[in-house]
């Protein structure tokens, strides 16, 4: 991990409260995209330690024998058609996706770890690429929060908190472990993973009523009845599970994050303390980067945290 890496990103999650990760819709090609923040995009492009010069062409035939991998390979249903070839096509014109790739190996294995406890098929980690990028304080204009973007009331249904000090909305274990088990709940409701994910976007409400409206549980069928947000939510899910798996065919070149989570050990507090004097014992960079739910300089007694 080179300094200029980390040292960005510890800006970009201790200086805001929270930012906009899905606060906007574009439309192309007929086809809704989810816009992703301009000032998180801007923190990203200051890393120049990942390349942006990569191809972005991709051959019809070479498109179609990739698609059929990845849903060989998966209980998923990783489908070929116009819609998502789009998708891909649009991904593969952010150039800054490398960045996020390269940041994936810090949370990837935690997220791996929640969804194997829960029995969730380990592709889902990709969603949270879609949800907020991989800022653990992304925000919506809808109040959604954190890596998986939970809700107010669907989050504190899971078991998210939060106070003047602490918000588990942002606590990268807390939040993928709500989000862990309100997929597999989704999932047990409508036995199909495309309309888990879009539930998880608009609400199980709204999936029902696009099944009555289409008279089907075929996702491609009932898509357009979805919220024009939720429309863009699966097949965006496909693009980034292409992205990641065949990044290195497009000579993408991240430059991949020092640690995973699981190279952090957790302790518990037990008096109220400051970062500033936890880092007497411990690298403070590290403490606020691993630690974005603590809102202010305080770590309150009882809390847990994320050290190296």
């Amino acid at each position: 991990m080179k300094q200029v890496f980390f040292k960005t990103f510890l800006i970009l999650i201790i200086s805001t409260k929270a930012l906009h990760s899905q606060n906007q819709l574009t439309r192309e090609d007929g086809e809704y995209f989810i816009k992703i923040d301009d000032k998180y995009i801007h923190h990203l492009e200051q890393l120049n330690n990942s390349s942006e010069k990569f191809e972005t062409t991709l051959d019809l035939t070479t498109y179609k024998k990739r698609f059929n991998f990845l849903n060989a390979n998966t209980s998923l249903h990783i489908d070929y058609n116009d819609i998502t070839y789009t998708y891909v096509k649009k991904f593969l014109g952010y150039r800054w996706y490398p960045k996020i790739i390269g940041l994936s190996v810090y949370y990837f294995p935690l997220f791996e770890s929640k969804l194997d406890h829960y029995g969730i098929p380990r592709e889902l980690k990709y969603l949270a690429v879609v949800e907020s990028a991989l800022n653990p304080r992304a925000g919506s204009w809808a109040g959604a929060s954190g890596l998986w973007q939970f809700m107010p009331a669907t989050g504190a249904q899971y078991g998210l908190r939060k106070n003047e000090y602490i918000n588990t909305f942002f606590d990268p274990v807390s939040n993928a472990d709500a989000a862990a088990r309100y997929l597999r709940d989704l999932y047990r409701q409508f036995g199909d993973w495309n309309l888990a994910i879009s539930a998880y976007n608009c609400g199980p409400g709204n999936v029902n009523k696009a099944i009555k409206k289409a008279g089907t549980k075929n996702y491609w069928k009932l898509r357009k009845y979805l919220p024009k947000e939720t429309q863009a939510y699966v097949p965006s899910f496909i693009a980034v599970n292409y992205l990641f798996n065949f990044y290195k065919e497009h000579q993408m070149k991240p430059n991949y994050f020092r640690y995973s989570f699981f190279d952090l050990k957790t302790i518990k507090i037990n008096q109220t303390i400051t970062f500033n004097e936890l880092a007497k014992q411990f690298d403070y960079k590290i403490l606020r980067f691993a630690n974005p739910q603590f809102l202010t300089e305080t770590i309150p007694q009882g809390s847990i945290v994320y050290v190296k």
